[in-house]
């Protein structure tokens, strides 16, 4: 990982879903996007592979150990306080009925609900392609119960 101004911080982050609810919370007050929601994820160590912070983060954060699957999406965004490259993570909890430590903040929120919520820019994306997906598999699951 480079200190270079124009080299993004790799961040791990894990979209960890139960049916059609996904793991959430608002960051703390004294941090950077105070009040904003965020998935659970974090910078990248030093020769540490996206992936691995994924899980890393999302067991210090949330204290749930989660079985990181495949890369959904990247995304590389400015913000004012830094140059990021966002690594979106699906995820599921290691053991299916497991919920995060009541101290973590985070919460499972239904993917419609997502995009009411203020999360940092650059989540955007992520968030409408959650929210389609989930619309889509409705309507499929609709279809199929109506025959």
């Amino acid at each position: 990982m480079s200190d270079a101004p124009d080299s993004p911080i790799p961040v791990g982050i894990g979209i960890i879903r139960r049916g059609d609810r996904f793991l959430v919370r608002q960051r703390p007050a004294g941090t950077v996007y105070a009040g904003y929601w965020e998935f659970p994820g974090g910078k990248c160590e030093s020769g540490e592979e996206p992936a691995r912070a994924t899980a890393r983060e999302c067991f210090e954060e949330t204290g749930l150990a989660v079985v990181v699957g495949p890369l959904r999406r990247v995304t590389t965004y400015r913000y004012p306080h830094g140059l990021v490259e966002l690594f979106f993570h699906d995820c599921t909890t290691e053991h299916p009925t497991a919920d995060p430590a009541a101290a973590s903040g985070f919460e499972w929120v239904q993917a419609g609900e997502l995009l009411a919520l203020r999360f940092p820019e650059a989540n955007q994306a992520i968030l409408e392609e959650l929210v389609r997906e989930d619309d889509t598999e409705k309507n499929i699951k609709g279809i199929f119960s109506r025959g």
